[in-house]
This record gives C-alpha cells, structure tokens and sequence, in this order.
C-alpha cells in the first residue's frame, strides 16, 4: 500500500514537471518587435499535430503534417486511421493537390483549391505566418494583442480571428502549440504535437 501511494505520488510530481512559467518582460512591445524579426526567420520546419474544424453541427477532425522549406511546402491531411488523405503540394508559383484516389489539382491559390475540392476552407497562405505565432506580413492587420511575455495572443486579419492559446520552448525560439482561428461560420482549431526545426527535405506525390 505505501508503495502505491509512493508511486502515484512520484507519478503526480512528473505530471507536474513541465516547462518553468516564463518571466514577465519589462517591455513586452519590444520584446515582440524581436521576436516578430527572429520568427520571421524561420521557415524550414516540419511539425506533426491535429485539425478539428468546426461547421455549424458538422465538425472534422483530421491529422496534420506540414513541412516547409523557403516557400515550398507539403501539407498532409487525413481523417481518423488515414481515411480520406489529401495532399497539398505548394510554391511561389501555384499548388498541387492530390486526392486519396490520386486525382491530382493544380491552381494558384492554396486556400481556393483546398475548398473546392474537399470543402475545408482553411487560410493556408496566411497560416504559413500564423504557424509561427507572428502576422501575415501580406495582408493589413485589423488588430493584435501582445501578451505579458512579448508573444503574440490574438490577431485579427482578412476577417480571421486567431487566438495563441499556448506556446512551446523550440530550441531558441517559442512557437504556438495550439491556435483556434474563427471565421466565415467556421472554428479551426490546430493541436500541434511536434515541432522540428531543421533543413527538411520536401518529399510530395509529384513535383509542382
């Protein structure tokens, strides 16, 4: 019995062990002008983590692979045991998308060609800066708020709402670990498990 109660004592004590809370910063304003230029930075990384949008009564909950070197990038999403895959290849010059029976679609926009073919309207352009807890440095910002340790909480473009709900110590750097994003009816919530921050190689269905 004590070594139960030992157990789930040593238990409660690990399950407590997280991340130290961050001081708070004398001037959070200018601590978030450094940290806007470092993260800005960073644009070769691969994370892995979960999708639920929300519609009204219909909701979907997908997984998520998204790695990204320079402006390229390959985005996987796939429902529960892998079920309905899609593929999204993009660069500066247009996007690829290959369906789970691998029918392939080509356009311009990463954002149109996502919703006409599988009705997720999700702003990839955009979530290519909001992944890395700064603005859409291509599009006016209606509003932001800066929370007491210099990161960015909330932001407001292109009728998107984006909330920063928690962040994640990556090497030098603290990136978003979950983000919920409202808009056009619809609630995005983005659950990231791994963050990996590296020279990825970009491996897709077929090149752009």
């Amino acid at each position: 019995m004590k070594f139960i109660l030992f157990l789930v004592a040593a238990i409660s004590i690990v399950g407590c062990t997280t991340t130290p809370p961050h001081k708070f910063v004398a001037d959070p304003d200018k601590k978030w002008q450094q940290r806007k230029t470092q993260l800005s930075a960073v644009n070769n990384w691969l994370i892995n983590g979960r999708l639920a949008v929300i519609n009204g009564h219909e909701s979907w909950h997908l997984s998520l692979k998204w790695q990204r070197t320079g402006d390229n990038y390959v985005l996987d999403l796939s429902g529960p045991f892998g079920a309905g895959h899609a593929q999204l290849t993009g660069s500066k010059e247009n996007v690829l998308l290959v369906d789970a029976e691998q029918n392939y679609f080509y356009a311009d926009s990463p954002d149109r060609l996502l919703q006409e073919v599988t009705g997720l309207r999700i702003p990839v352009k955009s979530l290519l800066y909001w992944i890395n807890g700064i603005p859409d440095w291509n599009v006016k910002v209606d509003s932001q708020r800066i929370d007491a340790y210099g990161r960015l909480a909330e932001l407001k473009q292109s009728d998107w709402k984006i909330r920063f709900k928690q962040y994640i110590d990556i090497e030098q750097h603290e990136l978003p670990q979950k983000i919920f994003i409202d808009g056009f009816n619809l609630k995005v919530k983005i659950f990231i498990d791994e963050w990996k921050l590296k020279d990825n190689v970009i491996k897709s269905s077929k090149d752009v």
